[in-house]
Protein backbone atom coordinates (compact mmCIF):
# COMPACT_ATOMS: atom_id res chain seq x y z
CA UNK A 1 0.00 0.00 0.00
CA UNK A 2 1.31 3.40 -0.98
CA UNK A 3 2.49 5.45 1.99
CA UNK A 4 1.90 2.71 4.52
CA UNK A 5 3.63 3.44 7.50
CA UNK A 6 4.35 2.27 8.96
CA UNK A 7 8.13 3.48 20.91
CA UNK A 8 10.33 3.00 26.08
CA UNK A 9 9.19 1.73 29.33
CA UNK A 10 10.46 3.50 32.45
CA UNK A 11 10.05 1.60 35.71
CA UNK A 12 10.60 3.64 38.82
CA UNK A 13 10.26 2.58 42.40
CA UNK A 14 10.53 4.17 45.81
CA UNK A 15 10.33 2.63 49.21
CA UNK A 16 10.94 3.41 52.83
CA UNK A 17 13.08 0.90 54.65
CA UNK A 18 12.59 -2.14 52.43
CA UNK A 19 14.44 -5.24 53.54
CA UNK A 20 16.89 -7.49 51.67
CA UNK A 21 14.03 -9.46 50.15
CA UNK A 22 12.81 -6.29 48.44
CA UNK A 23 16.28 -5.54 47.08
CA UNK A 24 16.53 -9.04 45.59
CA UNK A 25 13.10 -8.94 43.97
CA UNK A 26 13.23 -9.19 40.20
CA UNK A 27 10.77 -7.55 37.79
CA UNK A 28 8.23 -9.89 36.26
CA UNK A 29 9.31 -11.36 32.93
CA UNK A 30 7.77 -9.70 29.89
CA UNK A 31 5.36 -11.70 27.72
CA UNK A 32 7.10 -13.32 24.77
CA UNK A 33 6.14 -12.39 21.18
CA UNK A 34 3.34 -14.31 19.51
CA UNK A 35 4.21 -16.28 16.37
CA UNK A 36 3.01 -15.17 12.93
CA UNK A 37 0.47 -17.99 12.91
CA UNK A 38 -1.02 -16.85 16.20
CA UNK A 39 -1.47 -13.31 14.85
CA UNK A 40 -3.39 -14.20 11.68
CA UNK A 41 -6.67 -15.21 13.42
CA UNK A 42 -6.60 -11.81 15.17
CA UNK A 43 -6.78 -9.85 11.90
CA UNK A 44 -9.97 -8.10 10.90
CA UNK A 45 -12.31 -10.07 8.64
CA UNK A 46 -15.07 -9.07 6.25
CA UNK A 47 -17.55 -10.21 8.92
CA UNK A 48 -15.98 -7.76 11.40
CA UNK A 49 -16.13 -4.86 8.95
CA UNK A 50 -19.62 -5.27 7.49
CA UNK A 51 -21.04 -4.77 4.01
CA UNK A 52 -19.09 -3.14 1.22
CA UNK A 53 -15.63 -4.49 2.10
CA UNK A 54 -13.68 -6.79 -0.21
CA UNK A 55 -10.39 -8.39 0.78
CA UNK A 56 -7.54 -7.53 -1.56
CA UNK A 57 -5.04 -10.00 -2.92
CA UNK A 58 -1.55 -10.06 -1.44
CA UNK A 59 0.59 -7.08 -2.40
CA UNK A 60 2.31 -7.41 -5.75
CA UNK A 61 5.20 -5.25 -4.60
CA UNK A 62 4.34 -2.47 -7.03
CA UNK A 63 5.37 0.15 -4.48
CA UNK A 64 8.62 -1.49 -3.40
CA UNK A 65 10.59 1.26 -5.15
CA UNK A 66 9.30 4.09 -2.95
CA UNK A 67 12.01 6.54 -1.89
CA UNK A 68 11.83 9.49 0.53
CA UNK A 69 13.59 12.84 0.20
CA UNK A 70 13.64 15.91 2.42
CA UNK A 71 13.20 14.30 5.84
CA UNK A 72 16.36 13.03 7.50
CA UNK A 73 14.66 10.82 10.10
CA UNK A 74 12.52 9.09 7.45
CA UNK A 75 15.49 8.63 5.15
CA UNK A 76 17.37 6.99 8.04
CA UNK A 77 14.38 4.76 8.79
CA UNK A 78 14.20 3.80 5.13
CA UNK A 79 17.90 2.89 5.09
CA UNK A 80 17.57 0.74 8.21
CA UNK A 81 14.41 -0.93 6.94
CA UNK A 82 11.27 -1.37 9.04
CA UNK A 83 10.20 -4.84 7.91
CA UNK A 84 12.37 -6.49 10.58
CA UNK A 85 11.52 -4.06 13.37
CA UNK A 86 9.34 -6.57 15.22
CA UNK A 87 9.54 -10.29 15.94
CA UNK A 88 6.39 -11.29 14.05
CA UNK A 89 3.85 -9.79 11.68
CA UNK A 90 0.53 -10.49 9.94
CA UNK A 91 -1.32 -8.23 7.53
CA UNK A 92 -4.47 -7.90 5.46
CA UNK A 93 -6.06 -5.20 3.31
CA UNK A 94 -9.53 -4.34 2.02
CA UNK A 95 -11.24 -2.03 -0.41
CA UNK A 96 -14.48 -0.35 0.60
CA UNK A 97 -17.12 0.37 -2.07
CA UNK A 98 -14.29 0.02 -4.65
CA UNK A 99 -12.99 3.50 -3.78
CA UNK A 100 -11.47 3.56 -0.28
CA UNK A 101 -8.82 1.33 1.24
CA UNK A 102 -8.14 -0.07 4.70
CA UNK A 103 -4.99 -2.00 5.56
CA UNK A 104 -4.18 -3.72 8.83
CA UNK A 105 -0.87 -4.91 10.25
CA UNK A 106 -0.42 -6.83 13.48
CA UNK A 107 3.01 -6.89 15.11
CA UNK A 108 4.15 -8.80 18.18
CA UNK A 109 7.24 -8.49 20.33
CA UNK A 110 8.08 -7.97 23.99
CA UNK A 111 6.04 -4.99 25.26
CA UNK A 112 9.10 -2.81 25.89
CA UNK A 113 10.38 -3.46 22.35
CA UNK A 114 7.00 -2.73 20.78
CA UNK A 115 6.73 0.47 22.79
CA UNK A 116 10.18 1.83 21.95
CA UNK A 117 10.04 0.95 18.27
CA UNK A 118 6.52 2.31 17.76
CA UNK A 119 7.67 5.57 19.31
CA UNK A 120 10.66 5.57 16.97
CA UNK A 121 8.50 4.80 13.92
CA UNK A 122 5.77 7.35 14.58
CA UNK A 123 8.31 9.89 15.79
CA UNK A 124 10.08 9.63 12.43
CA UNK A 125 6.88 9.98 10.41
CA UNK A 126 5.73 13.04 12.35
CA UNK A 127 9.15 14.72 12.57
CA UNK A 128 8.75 16.51 9.21
CA UNK A 129 5.52 18.40 8.41
CA UNK A 130 6.34 18.11 4.70
CA UNK A 131 8.59 15.90 2.61
CA UNK A 132 8.85 14.45 -0.89
CA UNK A 133 8.77 10.86 -2.08
CA UNK A 134 8.86 9.04 -5.37
CA UNK A 135 7.00 5.86 -6.31
CA UNK A 136 8.95 4.63 -9.29
CA UNK A 137 9.30 7.82 -11.33
CA UNK A 138 6.20 9.51 -9.87
CA UNK A 139 7.02 12.48 -7.57
CA UNK A 140 4.70 12.91 -4.58
CA UNK A 141 4.53 15.78 -2.10
CA UNK A 142 3.42 14.75 1.40
CA UNK A 143 2.08 16.78 4.32
CA UNK A 144 1.87 15.16 7.76
CA UNK A 145 -0.02 16.12 10.93
CA UNK A 146 -0.38 14.30 14.24
CA UNK A 147 -3.88 13.02 14.96
CA UNK A 148 -5.92 12.40 18.09
CA UNK A 149 -6.38 8.82 19.27
CA UNK A 150 -9.00 7.06 21.37
CA UNK A 151 -7.85 6.01 24.85
CA UNK A 152 -7.74 2.28 24.23
CA UNK A 153 -5.04 -0.32 24.82
CA UNK A 154 -1.77 0.57 26.56
CA UNK A 155 -0.38 3.10 24.05
CA UNK A 156 -1.79 4.91 21.03
CA UNK A 157 -0.16 6.68 18.07
CA UNK A 158 -1.65 8.35 14.98
CA UNK A 159 -0.93 10.76 12.15
CA UNK A 160 -2.65 11.86 8.95
CA UNK A 161 -0.79 12.26 5.66
CA UNK A 162 -2.00 14.17 2.60
CA UNK A 163 -0.30 13.08 -0.62
CA UNK A 164 -0.43 15.18 -3.77
CA UNK A 165 -0.66 12.59 -6.53
CA UNK A 166 -1.04 13.12 -10.29
CA UNK A 167 -4.65 11.96 -9.90
CA UNK A 168 -5.30 14.43 -7.07
CA UNK A 169 -4.87 14.63 -3.32
CA UNK A 170 -5.18 11.46 -1.24
CA UNK A 171 -5.58 11.53 2.54
CA UNK A 172 -4.53 8.55 4.64
CA UNK A 173 -4.61 8.03 8.38
CA UNK A 174 -2.19 5.74 10.18
CA UNK A 175 -3.07 4.65 13.71
CA UNK A 176 -1.41 2.11 15.99
CA UNK A 177 -2.50 0.80 19.36
CA UNK A 178 -0.32 -1.41 21.54
CA UNK A 179 -1.99 -3.89 23.88
CA UNK A 180 0.61 -5.81 25.83
CA UNK A 181 2.83 -7.74 23.42
CA UNK A 182 0.69 -7.07 20.32
CA UNK A 183 0.25 -3.86 18.32
CA UNK A 184 -2.41 -3.26 15.70
CA UNK A 185 -1.85 -0.69 12.97
CA UNK A 186 -4.56 0.53 10.59
CA UNK A 187 -3.83 2.58 7.47
CA UNK A 188 -6.44 3.96 5.12
CA UNK A 189 -9.21 6.47 4.67
CA UNK A 190 -9.45 8.40 7.98
CA UNK A 191 -13.14 7.61 8.49
CA UNK A 192 -12.52 3.87 8.04
CA UNK A 193 -9.56 3.84 10.43
CA UNK A 194 -11.56 5.70 13.08
CA UNK A 195 -14.56 3.40 12.56
CA UNK A 196 -12.72 0.11 12.97
CA UNK A 197 -9.78 0.68 15.32
CA UNK A 198 -11.72 -0.33 18.44
CA UNK A 199 -12.95 -3.52 16.75
CA UNK A 200 -9.38 -4.35 15.76
CA UNK A 201 -8.10 -3.80 19.31
CA UNK A 202 -10.99 -5.81 20.80
CA UNK A 203 -9.84 -8.84 18.81
CA UNK A 204 -6.48 -8.89 20.61
CA UNK A 205 -6.18 -11.34 23.51
CA UNK A 206 -7.00 -9.89 26.92
CA UNK A 207 -3.77 -11.24 28.36
CA UNK A 208 -1.49 -10.09 25.56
Amino acid sequence: MLATALCGVLITGCGGGGGDDDAKAKPAAEPKPLADGALRPLLLSQADLGDGYVQEKASSGEFDDVAVQGCASLEKLEQNGDESMFASKAEISFTYNTASTLGEELHSDRPSVLSSKLRELFGAYTSCPTYSMTAGTTPIEVKVAKSATPKIGDEQFAYTSTMELPSGAQVLKTMAVRKGNVAVMLVGAPALVDRHIETAVDKLPAGS
